[in-house]
């Protein structure tokens, strides 16, 4: 068994465009003094843009840390919400755990992550893995199993989210406030 990641709070989804990205920034800011790191993974090859500095080039992944927060891209955005260090990271799930690995080499062991992957969850347990869906919005199966595996189900609704992104909070692990109450 894979032991779990406590400084790891992964995020993924149903789909583009359920709000994962505003979730993050959300979770980020609430623990700007935490020096949070941020990952962005995507199996989508682009070109880079401004602010992405190369760490890794194959023909398998691409490894950047952003520099720039006025961008406006996703990596951007994270940097803009209070992240201390931000990465994206382009790769085909083939090599994910190895371009994970690289990554996690520019970070500290005991500094908080926030990652967006949907296919991290199949080689890491998180200490949270949140799972981002519209509210009312049917999901395909391959989607439902991540669902499935996710510790809360995030429901949003026009930049609304039936949980709240400050009930997130890290000390020595990530946890929710429902935690503290248990």
């Amino acid at each position: 068994m894979v032991q779990k990641s406590k400084n790891i709070l992964l995020v993924s989804g149903s789909g583009q465009n359920v709000g994962k990205t505003s979730l993050i920034r959300r979770i980020i800011a609430q623990n700007a003094g935490q020096k949070i790191a941020a990952i962005k993974i995507t199996p989508h090859f682009h070109e880079p843009t401004g602010g992405l500095v190369p760490i890794a080039i194959t023909d398998n992944y691409r490894i950047f840390q952003e520099t720039d927060p006025n961008f406006g891209k996703d990596s951007s955005l994270f940097l803009q919400s209070g992240a201390e260090k931000v990465f994206y990271v382009q790769t085909t799930d083939d090599h994910l755990e190895e371009a994970f690995g690289i990554v996690t080499g520019h970070i500290s062991p005991e500094q908080p992550i926030v990652i967006e992957s949907a296919a991290l969850r199949k080689f890491i347990v998180p200490e949270l893995y949140l799972f981002i869906q519209k509210e009312y919005e049917d999901i395909k199966p391959a989607a439902l199993k991540m669902q499935e595996l996710a510790d809360i189900v995030v429901f949003s609704d026009s930049g609304q989210f039936s949980v709240d992104p400050a009930s997130f909070t890290f000390d020595q692990a990530w946890k929710t406030k429902q935690d503290d109450n248990a």
